[in-house]
């Protein structure tokens, strides 16, 4: 049984949770406190496998508590449900919360976030990859500038300039966003010279998701293993995303598919930055050994960390809030066949995207190319595509040559 603990100094705002949660008293066990102090001392007792914890609390505020829990139990997934008035405070003061949630909120909601964390810790936390991110200072949170960007985009009174401000935040950033929406894989008949008008193009999806990946390498920029190329795998990243897009909108797959696809293609990989951060003299020898055609880097990640980059990110956008069919699009994109349900959608896109990406542009002479999962694209009835998507594809990629994302 998963073990939640709850923490607020408002019996109020507890006794609220507990009647919104009473029905899954059977599948978890839930223990409500109030105060850091008493969290600690339960937690002492045993780990628990979700924390969700307020921020303004006396003695000990929020803030506080996480980094202690982050200390005493890395495995833990960390949350905090808070006072929209405090949003923006917390975004920039708390780095050990995986996930922000703000008061009141809806039983419906609630309950889902917590079931998506367990069935993520479940499915894709094996021993291994928590090994791996317990030795951090904290597994990476939320950037705080996708943080106000998600609220935006969710928000009824937003507008597509407001969103278009956040992103002009941050000069590299916008100037990512642009260079991809000029680029020839979107063909646009004119240039784009504005946040806005790139937010207005691309549409919502497209825009968060590269925020959170353009956010997600600056912040592990140079600091893992120097063999390790950050504008190889951002370029890679957002190649795979348009090849992506491609192949779903082929197949016929509606807007939200195609948009999955490109979301799903550029995060991918976004796995490898904490386990090469993270680990850095092991993740040296897994590139040494797949540089010297010991094996695919998922597999030589598997036999030596015990944890694969795709098991890594999907984790991570889990916990983030990224749609299911992105989550599983990212955790399977090396073995689709592996997912039990067959159906065309984003994870099929990736996973041919990925391959021919791969094909069509050669990074190190002695890495192995990965082979498309002839099995899995049978079962979703797509193998006599696989020629006219390799067509395409190469031809995107010739008319897209110059672009290359920093």
């Amino acid at each position: 049984m998963k073990r939640i603990l709850f923490v607020d100094d408002e019996p109020q705002i507890l006794d609220g949770l507990r009647r919104m949660l009473r029905g899954k008293r059977r599948e978890w066990e839930m223990v409500f406190v109030g105060g850091g102090a008493e969290a600690l001392a339960e937690i002492k007792k045993r780990p628990f496998d979700l924390v969700v914890t307020d921020m303004r609390m006396p003695v000990m505020d929020g803030a506080e508590l996480l980094e202690r829990v982050r200390e005493m139990c890395p495995q833990t997934v960390r949350i905090v449900l808070s006072g929209h008035s405090e949003r923006e405070k917390i975004m920039r003061s708390v780095r050990p919360a995986h996930q922000y949630l703000a008061k009141p909120i809806e039983q419906q909601e609630l309950m889902a976030v917590l079931q998506k964390a367990i069935d993520l810790q479940q499915v894709l936390g094996n021993q291994a990859l928590w090994a791996i991110l317990g030795q951090a200072e904290n597994l990476p949170a939320m950037p705080a500038i996708y943080s106000r960007l998600v609220e935006a985009i969710e928000s009824e009174d937003s507008s597509m300039e407001a969103i278009g401000r956040i992103i002009e935040q941050d000069l590299g950033m916008t100037a990512t966003v642009l260079k991809v929406v000029n680029s020839a894989f979107f063909g646009l008949p004119r240039t784009i010279s504005s946040a806005c008008q790139a937010v207005g193009l691309l549409g919502l999806d497209l825009i968060r998701s590269l925020v959170l990946s353009y956010q997600l390498f600056s912040t592990f920029e140079g600091r893992g293993p120097a063999k390790f190329s950050l504008p190889g795998l951002w370029r890679h990243s957002s190649v795979t995303a348009v090849l992506a897009k491609k192949i779903a909108q082929m197949e016929g797959g509606d807007r939200t598919m195609v948009d999955e696809a490109f979301m799903a293609g550029v995060l991918h990989d976004v796995g490898k930055l904490p386990l090469y951060y993270y680990a850095k003299e092991t993740y040296a020898k897994v590139l040494e050994d797949v540089r010297a055609g010991e094996g695919l880097l998922f597999e030589v990640e598997g036999r030596v960390m015990g944890a694969t980059h795709a098991e890594a990110g999907a984790f991570l956008m889990g916990l983030w809030g990224m749609s299911e069919r992105v989550v599983r699009a990212i955790a399977f994109h090396h073995r689709p066949g592996d997912w039990p349900h067959g159906d065309f959608g984003p994870l099929t896109a990736v996973h041919a995207a990925n391959v021919l990406e791969h094909e069509l542009y050669v990074i190190h002479k002695h890495y192995r190319v990965p082979a498309l999962d002839v099995a899995h694209l049978e079962t979703v009835g797509k193998a006599g595509r696989v020629d006219a998507w390799r067509k395409e594809c190469k031809n995107l990629l010739g008319d897209g040559a110059n672009f290359e994302p920093e």
